[in-house]
């Protein structure tokens, strides 16, 4: 089932930028499955919902089914003005590159911390990490990641695999 109401459609066209998070979780309730949601941000940088859908599973088939209708519902012909972001779930980077071949791909920073933070704990590799992905320009960036490698080198190692043009500021 695939909800996408005019009116958040039309209020996230006329007053949102064009970016686009997506997300799904499980659904543990009555009813089993997955939820996948699209949200965007308002004027005053709050959530704002665009549509969802409640999928058997949340796989290739599931996300291609839901973007393809979001796109449509949208009318967004030309991605290249557009970004969406998402947790790095593979079956959904790819969907996103076949559907919007243009559009610029994003990693959420708390998911890719959460998984980080897995192996190096602790308030000093927090804030190292947070201060990383809050760069805004390449040089910050390779001087923070350096900061972070004298502190922790298989830190550094392990956040390196993450492609910083996709989660960080710079």
């Amino acid at each position: 089932m695939y909800v996408c109401f005019g009116a958040l459609k039309r209020g996230f066209l006329a007053g949102c930028r064009r970016v686009i998070g997506l997300d799904g979780c499980f659904l543990k309730g009555m009813l089993k499955g997955e939820l996948l949601t699209a949200i965007g941000r308002d004027a005053n940088n709050e959530m704002y919902p665009i549509a969802w859908a409640v999928v058997e599973i949340e796989n290739t088939d599931s996300w291609r089914w839901f973007l393809d209708l979001l796109k449509h519902d949208l009318d967004i012909n030309n991605t290249h003005h557009w970004t969406l972001m998402s947790d790095q779930q593979k079956g959904l980077v790819n969907v996103i590159k076949e559907l919007f071949p243009n559009s610029k791909q994003r990693n959420c920073c708390r998911h890719i911390h959460a998984n980080w933070s897995k192996k190096h704990r602790g308030k000093v590799m927090k804030n190292h990490f947070w201060i990383c992905a809050r760069c805004t320009t390449e040089a910050d960036f390779l001087e923070q990641m350096n900061a972070l490698g004298k502190v922790n080198d298989a830190a550094k190692t392990d956040l390196e695999v993450y492609d910083p043009r996709q989660w960080c500021k710079a």
